[in-house]
């Protein structure tokens, strides 16, 4: 799993974002119960440009961790600041 989440992260860095989604859904397909594929989804879309839909991916990788243990309140606050800042007026 952690391959394929890397990998999905470099090819966001590389700007290659429909390959980054075509091995995002390989990630979904194969570990649909880890909070990566809402964290890369989140990413690829705040890539795009699509900032309420990455907001929304972010948001739902928070509410994953408040109901998963392992995770702890400063992973929380991170995905929730992180659609914050989504849906702030870029300035």
């Amino acid at each position: 799993m952690d391959q394929l989440s890397n990998s999905v992260m470099d090819l966001i860095k590389q700007n290659k974002l429909d390959e980054a989604e075509a091995v995002l859904k390989q990630l979904l397909n194969e570990y649909p119960d880890q909070i990566d594929g809402f964290e890369r989804l989140g990413q690829i879309y705040e890539a795009r440009g699509k900032r309420q839909t990455a907001a929304d991916y972010y948001q739902k990788a928070a509410d994953f961790a408040k109901t998963m243990p392992g995770f702890d309140q400063q992973s929380i606050d991170y995905y929730l600041s992180k659609a914050k800042s989504m849906t702030e007026e870029k300035k």
